[in-house]
């Protein structure tokens, strides 16, 4: 697993800022956002029809008003491009010892240059800001910026019936609608205590 001894003594913004590429930064959301990020969450939710899950695409599209009142109720962080408008989203909120990463989007017109892990690493900050055990999260199997995704940045499969109770429960939650079990997981992240 990656050592976190470059992230001591820097702040969370701080540490996934540094791994942005030129032009993007990450801030905390503001209520006016919302519009931007309901749009980046119907676009990326579509790469999930793309891979055998069309029912994961919200019909009608995701309101602004709705995106705010989802995100708003928990911790959640906004990337920026180069102008100033959100292109990416990650959701966290405290669950048991762990800092449970609820959501993560990114606007597919922005995949693939360190968006995404900018922000799983600003989650990973947080826990070693905030002395918790890690990050949890419930992802797909196989789908690749699901589990293969999480699993390259240290996340390691915890079998739900072996999970501490907020965290199974947490995952049972999250399973969307139709959706067997099976083809979802419970991933952890450790951190290395302070």
């Amino acid at each position: 697993m990656p050592s976190l001894s470059w992230w001591r003594g820097m702040r969370a913004e701080e540490a996934a800022n540094a791994g942005l590429p030129d032009g993007y930064v990450i801030r905390a959301y503001r209520r006016e956002d919302a519009a931007a990020l309901a749009s980046v969450e119907t676009r990326a939710s579509r790469l999930f029809a793309e891979h055998g899950f069309p029912s994961l695409v919200p019909n009608p599209p995701t309101t602004a008003r709705a995106l705010h009142g989802f995100v708003s109720a928990f911790e959640t962080f906004v990337v920026l491009n180069a102008e100033a408008r959100p292109v990416g989203y990650a959701v966290l909120h405290p669950l048991d010892r762990f800092l449970h990463l609820r959501e993560l989007a990114v606007d597919p017109a922005h995949s693939r240059r360190g968006l995404g892990s900018a922000l799983v690493k600003l989650a990973i900050a947080r826990c070693l800001e905030e002395g918790r055990a890690g990050v949890s999260l419930s992802t797909f199997r196989k789908i690749p910026f699901n589990e293969p995704f999480y699993a390259a940045l240290g996340f390691i499969e915890c079998p739900v019936n072996e999970a501490p109770p907020a965290l199974a429960q947490q995952f049972f939650a999250e399973l969307p609608p139709r959706i067997p079990p099976e083809t979802r997981l419970l991933m952890l992240r450790p951190v290395e205590a302070r």
